[in-house]
């Protein structure tokens, strides 16, 4: 008999919700092989609404009430949280009969003074350090709870997200495990790359934080438009969100720019990849970089930032680029663009390590044996 397995995440995916959370919905593709799956989340701004996304059925609830209530009598052998709340402990993980895994992706156990970038109003700053402030109380409490029971337990997506969680909320975490994100090599395929395809250059990001560096990115760009080859080499940005049009203006006067203000559905990205050879993905604060994963999977030269958890999965001059400033950012453009060799043998180390460390069938492997472990090894009271 199939195990039932429940996963709690607001912001599941749908036809509607395109930028919601796509990591945890591949994680439930591949778990449907094995288990019975039911994703639960709660969104105060709407009615309760029933949806299937891609053969993974969900529901959304108005209330926290609403959502507990469903957790109970969905009667799950396990459950799974993605971006855990505080309120969560004393409402159903204490009280339901059935082992937690709990995954900590960035935002849920960060504490604000690592998200002033974020904020420019006074007022929204302040509520949000008060609201981050209850929360990692929560958690601290949550972390406790798991040191004292073998029913919670977490896992992190780096070392670097492990440690900030347990400097953040001052106190070590006992039960956990260490499983990056999954990259799917079968929807980003390694393809050879040519020569000329390191003078075409991707950006996909959102546009709708700071956290995502792109004001670093384009300013790169415009370090670029002094060089000598900077007629040879193009630019792909894809994006939304509020800061697009503020960042991109100054790049509309280029010819070898091409700015596209949308969406890029995931099914739609690795054609794009394969368009392209270095991925510009710098960043203020990653616990992972999976839009950088993704890319080196395909075979994209990744510059990205020497920072948070990047050095965890990129290999700085083997892998790709480790960078400080849009200056270095434009000094790998220009190593990549006279030294066509180097970039054919980077992509190919960028492609072969990543899949090594976060491959999809690795991962999601290592993921099924913890949770079929956890339900076997929990003892009900």
């Amino acid at each position: 008999m199939r195990k039932k397995v429940l996963i709690i995440d607001s912001n599941y995916p749908n036809e509607n919700n395109l930028y919601g959370d796509v990591f945890v919905h591949s994680r439930a593709r591949f778990y449907k092989n094995v288990f019975d799956i039911q994703v639960l989340g709660w969104d105060k701004r709407r009615e309760n609404f029933e949806f299937t996304y891609e053969g993974i059925p969900a529901k959304s609830f108005k209330t926290k009430k609403e959502l507990t209530r469903n957790i109970f009598e969905y009667k799950p052998d396990i459950i799974l949280i993605h971006f855990v709340e505080g309120w969560m402990l004393s409402a159903f993980i204490k009280p339901i009969n059935c082992p937690v895994l709990i995954w900590v992706h960035g935002a849920e156990a960060l504490g604000w003074y690592r998200r002033i970038f974020n904020f420019r109003n006074v007022l929204q700053f302040g509520n949000y350090v008060l609201k981050n402030t209850l929360q990692l109380i929560k958690v601290r409490q949550l972390i406790s709870y798991s040191n004292h029971t073998d029913k919670v337990a977490f896992i992190f997506v780096s070392n670097w997200m492990k440690g900030i969680t347990e400097t953040d909320t001052r106190i070590k975490v006992k039960n956990y495990h260490l499983i990056p994100n999954p990259i799917d090599a079968n929807i980003f395929q390694y393809v050879e790359k040519t020569p000329d395809q390191r003078k075409h250059i991707l950006l996909i990001r959102s546009f709708n934080s700071k956290k995502y560096a792109n004001d670093i990115a384009i300013d790169a760009i415009m370090e670029l438009s002094n060089k000598d080859f900077f007629s040879d080499i193009r630019f792909s940005i894809y994006g939304m969100g509020k800061y697009f049009k503020p960042l991109t203006k100054k790049l509309e006067k280029f010819d070898n720019v091409n700015l596209h203000n949308t969406f890029v559905e995931n099914t739609s990205i690795p054609e794009i990849h394969r368009q392209h050879g270095i991925f510009l993905c710098p960043t203020r604060q990653d616990a992972q970089g999976v839009s950088m994963c993704e890319a080196m999977s395909s075979g994209l030269v990744p510059i990205s930032s020497f920072n948070t958890a990047i050095p965890e999965f990129l290999d700085d001059q083997k892998t790709g680029f480790m960078t400080n400033s849009a200056k270095e950012i434009a000094q790998a453009v220009e190593v990549l663009y006279y030294n066509p060799d180097k970039y054919l043998k980077i992509s190919k180390n960028a492609a072969t390590s990543i899949q090594e460390k976060s491959g999809n069938d690795t991962v999601l492997q290592k993921e099924i044996k913890i949770i079929e472990d956890n339900i076997d090894q929990y003892v009900k009271p």
